[in-house]
């Protein structure tokens, strides 16, 4: 019809008129119908599209190729006009990254007198203290995210008049531009740096620079677009600050979002500014208004920025609520700290200085349900989550789980103590830890329960609501912006961990990404694996991600670990390097204090372990019980003495991980995961492999050839000394249903016992080890005889026949052999076994011959057959040789060998 819809809010409306048209079964001429909408437009898109290429053409260029070493920042030096001119110093913004960040000295010889966080939470290993002894204030602004959609700079709303008026002649939609809180913050502490001429320094020419550095993780998008549109407001022209970006760092503002932004953001400084500018206009710009007079008026704005180290009292906002929560700091209340919600973004909290780790968790929980989750696309509020205690200062991979399933207690509490310096004491019976405000905590959400109309109804435990479903996050990674899968969730993805006992903190050596499906039952979909560290993530063919094996209910990957330690020295070229902050001097003391506090299981070494990996999230859900696979397991590690044989598994602890969906790659979550020892000595050969192999019978194979009688009685004690382990370990019950739960060792002589979930019924109940820790009123467990149920009366016997029957003969050779030995009279029985035995374990022995070797053979096969039969048969004195272990364990011992 010619019309030519040049936005998206002309197309919206057009659209939107034209079904209501539709609905009313009027017919009305399309082309009348699109001239009587008018769309208040605020931009000319054609400048908007040459000032965009301006852009491209100076900045948003390739990343040096790797390995690149990103030593210096952008110094981007302020040239405004007569009114921002300062005859006692100079004032400029430096752009960097966390890596610059990091380096205090630096940051001095730069005139540094600030800086500030850009990213979606606090890097970890910031000297905050450090800094500040060099008078460089940190200040943090919540820019949750690198997206494309992000409001760094505004946020464009459109007000929409009803949509029967538009029908009726002309109307307009309204687009409106609000000022984002973080280009406020930013604006303000450039202001209060080039105004703080209350500072009295030596007078050098660094003393006089009055430098600000915006800085990210990486140094590129979210840094970048708020130096920009800072400079932008105090009237820098955009192409000056873009050459001095091009000079020092090109590959800034790829981000094509924050391009749109910043010439948008122009454009609006020009309306603005004009002579012409009308008062309409200045109240649809209400928030750049705003803030462009208080540029022009040299206030000192500061009320959003975050003051650390300073005690100024908030101006007067007219919101109580936020001057009592800032008085609570003041008077020693509360204390601020960071919350990082891997994923989404961090958000600054305050929790009694004061309190128990179940009430800080609490607090943090409702801080996400009510400030993040509950304003998603589909509110929600957390279901499974756990929470991580780390520390600015150190390294963010030097942290301890403040959860009950990966560590108890009373490990928790020793290590946060030791790791962090923080106290605590006995209160109301329950032991409360003294936060300071350089605690970051990591809420890691693995399940949410969506929303409802009644959203008052809520399970007493969440964790263990039937309604729960998955949660997930969107991130879609861009060619030019490598390992932004990094810095918008964990800043890596390597797999951590921390040891049961000990509570020491691990990451995998390599990054790893898993993948998944929404249907469990999609096996393949979850074998696939990306290893990439500075770049996309780039997945494998299925079947490359070292995978161990696979079951009904969770597959198993091989991935190795190594020890972090709180000044990264775990860290090599391997890890992304946009994460890596510079080398910091570190010194003895924390060197021991990290070998002896952290550490405790650097005695077993890194780790080599299989990690399991539930299907789905109610398996997760289910193998996490205390009753379950994950509960037992660190009982089972809490006993490891009684394990010195190791014929049970060897449990490391437990792992959170990364995932992506194999049919949507911009879809992640975080798992749960179990790591135990892997051995390549068993790896997975299982007892039902290891039958299926000695029993075939088409081919004759060494190991069928070397096996003997003596093998199959220490592979039979092995088995049982296994389940007499479990007995003295407390366990109740294991699933000896299938042989996939039993390993057998490459040279045979030993087995060692997996999957060990006790069907769900868990384990007896020690009493708790005595700690200065436990608390007082904890309820005394009785101690109860440990009684393993297995069920010995089908697969052991089953076990025991092949062993001695179908050595290269096959199963269908045991089963008849077995059916014929019951039908006839025991003397015939016996000749029967007897006979099969000299054939299998004694095949050089000849019928015919009569010489001393021979009758020693036929002594021995004669008194196998009584052994054998009287435990075929249950015949006195083995009639009740698989009622229990112990039982069995005499029966076995009495095999005759040679």
């Amino acid at each position: 019809c010619g019309l030519q819809v040049q936005s998206s809010s002309r197309l919206f409306v057009f659209v939107a008129a034209l079904e209501h048209q539709r609905e009313k079964e009027t017919v009305v001429s399309f082309v009348s119908l699109a001239k009587s909408i008018r769309v208040m437009t605020i931009f000319d898109e054609v400048q908007l599209e040459s000032r965009l290429k301006m852009v491209r053409g100076y900045v948003a260029k390739p990343i040096p190729a790797q390995p690149w070493k990103d030593e210096r920042p952008c110094l981007v030096p302020f040239a405004g006009d007569d009114r921002n001119d300062f005859d006692d110093g100079r004032a400029g913004i430096i752009i960097g990254g966390a890596r610059h960040a990091a380096n205090p000295k630096m940051l001095a010889s730069l005139g540094c007198r600030a800086v500030l966080n850009c990213a979606s939470g606090g890097i970890a290993r910031l000297p905050i203290d450090e800094l500040r002894e060099k008078g460089i204030r940190y200040e943090f602004t919540n820019c949750r995210s690198d997206s494309y959609t992000y409001p760094l700079l505004h946020e464009k709303k459109r007000r929409p008049e009803k949509l029967e008026n538009r029908l009726n002649g002309t109307s307009e939609t309204e687009e409106q531009y609000i000022c984002s809180n973080h280009l406020e913050v930013a604006n303000s502490l450039f202001v209060d740096i080039m105004h703080d001429i209350g500072k009295k320094g030596d007078g050098s020419e660094n003393e006089r620079d009055r430098n600000v550095l915006f800085f990210c993780v990486a140094g590129q998008n979210r840094s970048a677009g708020l130096a920009v549109g800072v400079l932008l407001l105090h009237g820098m022209n955009l192409e000056k600050i873009l050459s001095y970006c091009a000079e020092q760092r090109s590959f800034v503002l790829e981000n094509l979002g924050f391009q749109r932004q910043i010439v948008e953001l122009e454009a609006i400084i020009q309306k603005l500014t004009s002579p012409s500018a009308t008062e309409e206009l200045r109240c649809r710009f209400g928030s750049h208004w705003k803030l462009l007079q208080h540029v022009n008026a040299f206030t000192q704005q500061s009320k959003r920025v975050r003051m650390c180290g300073t005690t100024r009292r908030p101006p007067d906002t007219g919101i109580p609520s936020l001057l009592n929560s800032q008085f609570e700091i003041l008077n020693g209340t509360k204390v601020e700290v960071e919350l990082l919600i891997p994923g989404l973004c961090s958000l600054e909290v305050r929790v009694p200085i004061e309190s128990t780790i179940p009430e800080v968790k609490e607090i943090l929980i409702n801080e996400a349900n009510e400030h993040v989750l509950r304003h998603d696309k589909q509110p929600c509020m957390c279901a499974k989550t756990w929470l991580v205690l780390a520390q600015f200062g150190k390294d963010d991979m030097y942290d301890i789980p403040l959860e009950v399933e990966a560590v108890e207690r009373k490990v928790q509490l020793e290590k946060i103590r030791s790791m962090f310096g923080l106290t605590s004491r006995l209160k109301d019976g329950e032991w409360h830890v003294t936060w300071t405000s350089k605690c970051r905590f990591a809420l890691v959400i693995f399940s949410v329960i969506l929303r409802t109309n009644d959203d008052g109804i809520r399970d007493s435990d969440p964790a263990l609501s039937s309604s729960q479903v998955p949660w997930t996050f969107v991130h879609e990674e861009r060619k030019n912006a490598p390992a932004t899968l990094l810095e918008n969730t964990l800043r890596s993805t390597h797999l951590r961990a921390w040891d049961f006992v000990s509570g020491s903190s691990l990451a995998s050596k390599l990054p790893i990404v898993f993948s998944f499906a929404d249907d469990s039952r999609d096996k393949r979909a979850f074998m696939q694996v990306s290893r990439s560290a500075n770049e996309m993530q780039q997945f494998k063919a299925p079947g490359e991600g070292d995978i161990l094996g696979m079951g009904n209910n969770a597959i198993v990957h091989r991935v190795q670990l190594a020890h972090t330690f709180s000044d990264g020295r775990h860290r090599d070229e391997h890890w992304t390097s946009v994460n890596i902050g510079l080398e910091v001097e570190t010194s003895l003391d924390e060197d021991a204090n990290d070998r002896s506090e952290d550490n405790v299981g650097q005695a077993t070494g890194d780790w080599d372990a299989a990690v399991k990996r539930p299907f789905d999230l109610h398996k997760m859900i289910a193998f996490l019980q205390h009753s379950s696979e994950a509960g037992l397991a660190k009982r089972l590690r809490a006993a490891n003495k009684m394990n010195a044989d190791k014929r049970i598994l060897y449990f490391h602890g437990l792992g959170v991980g990364i995932s992506t969906n194999a049919y949507n790659a911009n879809e992640y979550k975080f798992e749960l995961m179990l790591l135990s020892k892997y051995e390549e000595n068993f790896s997975t050969y299982t007892m039902r492999r290891f039958l299926d192999e000695y029993t075939k019978s088409d081919v004759s194979s060494k190991m069928q050839e070397d096996f003997s009688i003596t093998g199959v009685k220490i592979l039979l004690v092995s088995l049982l000394n296994a389940f007499r382990d479990l007995t003295l370990m407390g366990i109740e019950s294991f699933d000896f249903n299938h042989l996939n739960n039993v390993l057998v060792s490459r040279d045979f002589t030993s087995v060692r016992l997996i999957d060990i979930d006790g069907n769900s019924q868990g384990s007896i109940h020690y009493p708790t080890l005595t700690s200065s820790f436990a608390s007082p009123n904890a309820t005394p467990t009785s101690n109860l005889k440990p009684s393993l149920n297995v069920d010995l009366n089908i697969l052991l016997p089953a076990i025991v026949e092949q062993l001695v029957l179908g050595k290269g003969r096959g199963t269908s050779f045991v089963a008849n052999k077995r059916s014929e030995i019951w039908r006839v009279d025991e003397a015939e029985a016996k000749r029967i076994i007897r006979s099969v035995v000299l054939e299998n374990f004694y095949p050089q022995i000849r019928a015919d011959s009569n010489d001393e070797a021979t009758q020693r053979a036929e002594r021995h096969a004669l008194r196998i057959a009584e052994w054998f039969y009287s435990l075929l048969k249950k015949r006195s004195p083995w009639s009740d040789w698989t009622v229990d272990i112990y039982n069995a364990m005499r029966c076995i011992d009495h095999l005759p060998i040679a």
